[in-house]
């Protein structure tokens, strides 16, 4: 390790560092590494292979939320989403929402298509703000209208195309529902208690034809915002991209395959409509 350095945990809790005064430590992120963290992740084990690495390094879920979007008057590219549902999609579990905490993603609160941080070409916008008001979960996004991905997010958002949200979080307390006969069925889960770090949208889902079809026959889209795009994320890949599921340890192999697929996604469905 350097002379002058920094050990840091992930969720930026100091572990170690020397005893100097040099403004150029070098610094070590260590996943999970604080006591804290630590004690997470044996807490954790229960979720076996649903937990994740988030966009941070610490381990956590992944789920949806379904909201209820509303138009925001003015000139602003911006929306609010507004979580009617405490339960997460696909799964008998409950988020209260009193159990938020907000904290951390405030920090960085970029709001990405698909959980992807790996490229500006999906990052969608950023809340501008986002808070628990009369018992929901409530965020402003703006959307980035140059970015061509944010524009047609924007867009299909207004058009009704977009209702929901995957929210990526590391539960913290939670209790176990029991199943009876007595018709009284609990949540499989609740969590009482959350750690908010990721907020993302689905813009083009694994398989877009049908979505963005619909979206370009009801006119919430123009043939021009696929096209804009697809040109727009062949700019951060090349054709000879290594195919996503042979990436190995590169990972900008991995994420360049990905736009690349995504693009030509766009592609076929422009030829389909």
């Amino acid at each position: 390790m350097s002379e002058h350095f920094i050990d840091q945990c992930s969720c930026g809790k100091v572990i170690s560092q020397c005893r100097c005064g040099s403004p150029n430590k070098k610094i070590t992120v260590t996943p999970n590494g604080c006591d804290e963290c630590k004690s997470k992740m044996k807490t954790l084990t229960e979720f076996g292979k649903r937990l994740v690495t988030l966009n941070t390094g610490a381990q956590g879920l992944r789920g949806g939320l379904l909201c209820e979007v509303k138009e925001i008057s003015g000139d602003a590219p911006c929306m609010d989403f507004i979580a009617s549902d405490e339960t997460l999609d696909r799964y008998d579990e409950v988020v209260s929402v009193d159990g938020w905490q907000l904290e951390n993603f405030r920090k960085n609160p970029v709001i990405p298509d698909c959980h992807d941080y790996s490229s500006i070409g999906k990052i969608l916008g950023r809340a501008q703000s986002i808070a628990v008001a009369d018992g929901k979960l409530v965020n402003r996004v703006e959307f980035c209208l140059d970015n061509p991905m944010g524009s047609l997010a924007f867009k299909m958002a207004k058009g009704g195309f977009i209702k929901s949200q995957s929210v990526g979080f590391i539960p913290l307390e939670w209790t176990n529902g029991k199943n009876g006969n007595d018709g009284n069925n609990e949540p499989s889960r609740t969590y009482t208690k959350c750690e908010l770090l990721e907020v993302s949208l689905v813009v083009v889902p694994a398989n877009p034809s049908a979505t963005i079809g619909l979206a370009l026959k009801s006119g919430a889209i123009e043939r021009k915002d696929l096209r804009d795009l697809a040109e727009y994320l062949k700019q951060f890949c090349s054709e000879e991209a290594t195919p996503a599921g042979q990436a190995g340890a590169s990972a900008g192999g991995g994420s360049d395959a990905q736009l690349l697929q995504i693009a030509r996604s766009l592609d076929q469905a422009l030829r389909g409509n």
